[in-house]
């Protein structure tokens, strides 16, 4: 059984209770929320063991196998890095880091530790790109010599979520 920890218990945090949910032997046997009471009041909620109101604490309990690192983008690289250093796995939420300076010290972390650290990327698993990736396997659209994909999101034009170019908020 791979024993998982959930970092922050924000907006995405129940996507991944549920989806890690149906991954046979896996299980998210704790929850960590530096915001007083949210930790135990997610936890309560969705059946999780065990809740810690800090990282540390959470490291010194220390019963987890790897991490879901759900915190806000800007506490990735700190999070992240203590975990890594305890030789977890962590499966961080997208954007691993907001420059490359900084996801270069993830990496070379991950890998001077001899663990994973991956990034979730929000296509992954959507069925025209299981899709496309299956025909490729398959051969059937012959030999792949160059990808180019473009991620369009109404989001990023729309001035009602703000303005990208000037805001760290979109990175």
């Amino acid at each position: 059984m791979h024993r998982i920890l959930l970092l922050g218990t924000g907006g995405i945090a129940g996507h991944h209770v549920e989806e890690f949910a149906e991954i046979p032997g896996c299980s998210i046997v704790a929850c960590v929320d530096q915001v007083p009471g949210r930790a135990a009041t997610f936890a309560a909620v969705s059946k999780i063991g065990d809740f810690f109101e800090s990282l540390e604490a959470a490291i010194a309990w220390g019963q987890f196998d790897a991490a879901i690192n759900a915190t806000p983008d800007g506490a990735h690289m700190a999070t992240t890095l203590a975990l890594l250093a305890e030789g977890k796995h962590v499966f961080c939420e997208k954007p691993l880091a907001p420059n490359h300076a900084d996801a270069l010290a993830m990496t070379e972390a991950a890998e001077a530790a001899g663990v994973v650290n991956m990034v979730n990327l929000t296509y992954r698993n959507s069925p025209a790109i299981q899709e496309a990736r299956r025909m490729v396997q398959a051969g059937e659209i012959g030999e792949l010599r160059h990808v180019e994909a473009s991620y369009r999101q109404s989001w990023l034009v729309s001035k009602s979520w703000g303005d990208w170019r000037v805001e760290d908020k979109w990175l």
